[in-house]
């Protein structure tokens, strides 16, 4: 059957089937029900059980051909005896595509194998697309509708999509980074891939006008050759980036438990991405913050990084990192120092780059930190800024003092303004601190403000560097 049908009947289907649904806790029936209910999807949803009359107050069908319109999707939560036969009963409704979260197939034996082909020929012949076996699910946020495991609660309906061949890993990914103002719009699981497989999804994105960048979790690819077409042909239009697992021996082994996926080499992938386009992720924590950068911020057009750090240790640390991923961090001009200077620094202040405004003292020389961080923009002498150092250790409760408060709002005011220098200047102005959300009330409401602030030096020098190599490789 040809694969590149049109796909979006995954992402807004007009009515979906939940065949196995169930009020159970904790089976997958369940789960999926519950999360296409909970975001209050327009299209009509079908549970199917043998043994129920009503799921979560929904009118239930003992099977899917008693229900009384078409039906465009189908999510399968039974168990693999079942599926062939549910297959036959979705060919003979005339479901267009078919979920299928059941596991027991070519991750597990070559029999399981063997079921999986039989199962998307059959498929194929009543004219049905297949995403799985072994999924999580699929998701469309701009349209409600949230077809998989996990919780709703977490997630943002950004310009991202996500196509990843692995569940839970993404699933934490993107809770983690939904308490930081990150995530994706579209998603979908691929898992074993007996029909549709990621390739497919990168060509669906790559035409997609809501999606602006599109994130991959990769444990192996299927036809290759077409895979190289495809991303090559994407990222000429938007930023491909990918974390790839199964690089190791030990880990290729794991991959082909997890979802039946023959993970390459890592020489042989790295060789791949180089060819294509796709901005390799360096680890998984990376790739949803990367995916953000790409879109979000300006572009990194050269390689030489300002730091202001309220601790001149921080400004050391995040030179090593910067200057060890390729970067530069350049000692000012004399002019550009003398200037520094003259707006009201100590004599014992650093201004040769790194700028340590802590040894000034942070809050004393107010907003002439704010007035530094313009000067140095304004210098020409920087391609990026990083503000590093705020964001005290402490969350303001009711009975604090007042001081406290004076503190919290001075600190947010800054960061406020430093995130709207990016805008102003066009160059990418990232803002680090040590501490999380859960650790700084200032982290944590400038974070619910959308403001993104990095806890790791490591991720920014990472970070600046990637963003950097893929501008770079543009302009080339």
């Amino acid at each position: 059957m040809e694969k590149r049908d049109d796909l979006n009947i995954f992402f807004n289907p007009k009515a979906v089937a939940v065949i196995g649904a169930t009020e159970r806790p904790g089976a997958w029936g369940s789960t999926v029900m519950q999360n296409l209910l909970s975001l209050k999807y327009g299209g009509d949803i079908y549970p199917v059980n043998v043994h129920a009359e009503r799921i979560f107050n929904v009118p239930a069908f003992k099977e899917v051909r008693e229900i009384p319109g078409p039906v465009d999707l189908a999510i399968l939560t039974i168990p693999a005896k079942s599926i062939e036969s549910a297959v036959r009963a979705c060919g003979r409704k005339r479901v267009k595509g078919m979920i299928i979260v059941t596991s027991g197939f070519s991750e597990t034996s070559e029999q399981g194998l063997e079921r999986e082909k039989a199962l998307v020929k059959l498929a194929h012949a009543h004219g049905i697309r297949v995403v799985g076996p072994n999924v999580s699910g699929i998701f469309n946020l701009h349209n409600h509708f949230f077809a998989r495991g996990g919780r709703t609660s977490d997630l943002l309906a950004t310009s991202l999509a996500a196509i990843t061949q692995g569940g839970i890993a993404f699933t934490d990914t993107l809770t983690s980074g939904g308490n930081r103002g990150m995530g994706v719009g579209k998603f979908v699981h691929t898992g074993n891939e007996c029909d549709l497989t990621m390739t497919d999804f990168l060509d669906h994105f790559g035409q997609d006008p809501d999606v602006k960048a599109i994130l991959l979790y990769i444990e192996g690819i299927r036809h290759s050759r077409r895979f190289i077409d495809v991303a090559r042909k994407v990222t000429r239009k938007k930023p491909v980036v990918a974390y790839k697992g199964g690089r190791t021996p030990g880990s290729a082994r794991a991959a082909q438990s997890h979802t039946a996926a023959l993970a390459g080499k890592k020489e042989l992938w790295e060789a791949l991405i180089r060819q294509v386009g796709i901005v390799p992720s360096p680890t998984m924590e990376l790739l949803l913050p990367l995916g953000h950068a790409l879109v979000e911020r300006p572009p990194m057009r050269g390689k030489r990084i300002g730091i202001i750090t309220v601790g001149g240790s921080w400004g050391v640390i995040l030179s090593d990192f910067l200057e060890e991923a390729g970067l530069s961090v350049p000692e000012f001009s004399r002019s550009l120092q003398k200037r520094l200077h003259e707006m009201g620094m100590p004599e014992r202040a650093s201004t040769r780059n790194p700028i340590d405004i802590g040894a000034a003292g942070t809050f004393a020389i107010g907003d002439l930190v704010l007035n530094l961080g313009r000067e140095v923009l304004a210098s020409g002498e920087i391609d990026a800024l990083i503000i590093h150092g705020y964001g005290r250790p402490e969350m303001i409760k009711e009975d604090s003092p007042p001081f406290q408060r004076t503190f919290l709002d001075m600190e947010k005011r800054f960061i406020r303004e430093f995130d709207a220098f990016e805008k102003e200047w066009q160059r990418p102005v990232l803002i680090g601190s040590h501490f999380s959300p859960w650790e700084s009330r200032t982290i944590f409401d400038v974070n619910k403000e959308g403001i993104r602030i990095y806890h790791d030096i490591d991720k920014i020098a990472r970070l600046l560097s990637l963003m950097y190599q893929y501008w770079n490789s543009r302009a080339g």
